[in-house]
């Protein structure tokens, strides 16, 4: 059975290791905020922080900006969607997903337009439950021209 709304919130460790600068955003977006501790952990980086939660009643699908950063763990259902509006209001879009998101034939043509620049990789699997994981890979999928973002990397 699944969450409602999918909300699954992300172990901090998933983001707190990511090896990103992120003294080079001043302006983020996340759009499933879920219980916000992305939000706040990127405040406390010193971004100025939006966030959209459909739980709240602030549908991402409604908003509109331009941001430095949108990074998210997005309902996976919607997984596409999150990533698609997320490149029309940034140039740099981190998203956590599945790594065998990668494979199927229904996305063959999206992955062909919008191929990812880098990917964070977790060496182990995350608990979005806290009764542990399932048999899943996850990474942090990247869009972005900023080069020390581009590439594979692995997440200890």
């Amino acid at each position: 059975m699944r969450n409602k709304y999918d909300y699954y919130p992300t172990p901090e460790w998933c983001y707190e290791n990511l090896p990103i600068d992120w003294s080079q955003f001043e302006v983020a977006l996340e759009p499933a905020a879920g219980d916000g501790r992305i939000v706040n952990f990127l405040q406390n980086k010193g971004i100025t922080m939006d966030y959209c939660e459909l739980q709240e009643g602030i549908d991402f699908f409604e908003w509109r900006g331009e941001y430095d950063l949108v990074i998210t763990n997005p309902p996976f259902s919607l997984a596409q969607e999150f990533i698609e509006h997320a490149l029309s209001m940034s140039t740099t879009v981190v998203m956590l997903l599945r790594i065998n998101f990668l494979g199927s034939q229904k996305r063959y043509d999206f992955w062909s337009q919008f191929p990812p620049d880098g990917m964070f990789i977790l060496s182990k699997r995350p608990s979005f439950t806290g009764k542990g994981t399932d048999a899943t890979d996850y990474a942090w999928f990247v869009w972005s021209d900023r080069e020390d973002l581009q590439g594979f990397h692995w997440i200890k």
